[in-house]
């Protein structure tokens, strides 16, 4: 390859990165806006403070049960599945029983 080729694909190797990082930059502006302007903080925050808060539990003794300590729900309520018991149905299986119908007609 000559060096004229080596040039070229630097340049639009570098024309992808400027323009990845507008879009970045252009995304953030955005989001910094709408929070502003709406009060609901973008999606990509509420997920590094759900990781961060996963992250301080586990180092404080791990995951219990697969809840957080202090995790509040919709509207700030403390969720209600952490003292519920949940039953479960018991029925027999019978060996002989057929497990597909066997009429199938393609």
């Amino acid at each position: 390859m000559n060096w004229i080729a080596k040039i070229f694909m630097g340049l639009i190797g570098l024309a992808l990165l400027v323009a990845l990082l507008f879009g970045l930059a252009c995304y953030i502006v955005y989001a910094t806006v709408r929070w502003l302007l709406t009060g609901r903080k973008p999606q990509v925050v509420l997920v590094w403070q759900q990781f961060s808060a996963m992250r301080q539990n586990f180092r404080q003794g791990g995951f219990r049960a697969g809840t957080s300590q202090g995790f509040e729900g919709p509207k700030g309520r403390q969720s209600a599945h952490d003292d519920r018991v949940v039953d479960v149905e018991v029925r027999e299986v019978v060996e002989d029983a057929p497990r597909l119908p066997t009429d199938r007609r393609l």
